[in-house]
């Protein structure tokens, strides 16, 4: 049984973190846009915590000031969800500072993608709930130009009884954001682009518990006590995505090659990945070809659904994924089975 968090209330304090890089003290302005619209579109009262702004050099050198944060938002009785600033490479440092037992005895909504990754993890290993995306810095802080739905889903996750809800394909998306280092404008993305229908390349339809990671991070947690653990008797959706950095279509091959070697591809009922940020068609013919060679001719899993395409990850906007509930995912749309927060 998952351990679901509180749903939340407007008014309701959330505490800012920065996890990973805290880039936050380079961009500022950035950072203090998204805590504006946290305000602005879902009436929160962001509370930055002392990692938040702290120089790169202190928080590269002391990860456990980091995971400090952390555990005191969880501890905190007025704090009543978590949002980080914005990914990075290296928050795997600050795992073995958190408190478990004192965590999971006090759920509460956590909410970051990419480099997040790890603190999905985290939380799913000892059975709790998260959602996977929103970042302060990297989509709050560009609401202005998402369309409707994408605040619509957001609220319904974080503040109503979410089951039931569907998710459907945005019309539009978008790769990225101009250079942050001489934009004047952080609220700007980068040109909207008609999206693609999702590509089924095995069966139609998927469902289970959904876990939902960036792929060359959860790499990075394999062989450590935070690489998730996936039970045969459970059926679990897992949906990967990749970053801006545009791994190799062979890169994708061999991390999901050595997933299989795991034992997870035998594991899971379904296997979905985000749009291919970065891409070119060639590309994303290539590591389709690729993905369905690992698993259906190395592994012999020929009736593994596989789906690629879906609106998580790092392309704009993007779904609040619930990381442990259960979801159908179809055609070009994920609806909850059950809800998220309680």
């Amino acid at each position: 049984m998952t351990i679901k968090p509180k749903r939340l209330k407007e008014g309701d304090r959330v505490a800012i973190v920065s996890p990973s890089r805290t880039l936050p003290s380079i961009f500022p302005i950035l950072t203090q846009l998204g805590i504006e619209n946290l305000k602005k579109y879902f009436n929160l009262d962001p509370v930055t915590f002392p990692m938040t702004f702290s120089d790169l050099d202190l928080s590269y050198k002391h990860p456990e000031m980091r995971a400090k944060d952390l555990n005191d938002a969880f501890y905190s009785e007025d704090i009543r969800g978590i949002i980080s600033t914005i990914g990075g490479d290296e928050s795997i440092r600050i795992l073995r500072f958190l408190d478990s037992s004192r965590i999971q005895s006090n759920p509460k909504i956590f909410c970051g993608f990419s480099d997040c990754t790890t603190i999905t993890s985290f939380l799913w290993s000892r059975g709790m709930a998260s959602i996977y995306g929103g970042a302060v810095m990297a989509g709050f802080a560009q609401m202005d130009k998402f369309p409707e739905e994408f605040t619509e889903y957001w609220k319904s996750i974080l503040f109503r009884d979410s089951s039931g809800l569907v998710m459907k394909r945005f019309k539009f998306f978008s790769e990225g954001y101009p250079d942050w280092r001489t934009t004047e404008d952080f609220s700007v993305i980068n040109e909207m682009r008609q999206s693609y229908a999702w590509n089924w390349i095995n069966g139609e339809s998927m469902s289970g518990r959904v876990f939902a990671a960036n792929l060359e991070v959860l790499d990075w947690l394999r062989g450590t006590p935070y690489f998730p653990s996936f039970d045969t008797t459970e059926r679990t959706i897992l949906l990967l995505e990749t970053s801006e950095e545009v791994p190799s279509p062979v890169l994708v091959e061999r991390i999901l090659r050595a997933f299989g070697v795991l034992g997870i591809l035998g594991k899971i009922s379904g296997l979905g990945f985000g749009r291919f940020r970065g891409y070119s068609k060639e590309m994303i013919s290539d590591v389709r070809f690729r993905i369905k060679n690992v698993v259906q001719i190395e592994f012999g899993l020929d009736q593994l659904p596989i789906v690629d395409g879906i609106d998580f990850g790092h392309t704009d906007p993007y779904f609040p994924v619930p990381v442990g509930i259960n979801c159908l995912v179809e055609k070009n749309q994920i609806q909850l089975l059950e809800t998220f927060s309680v």
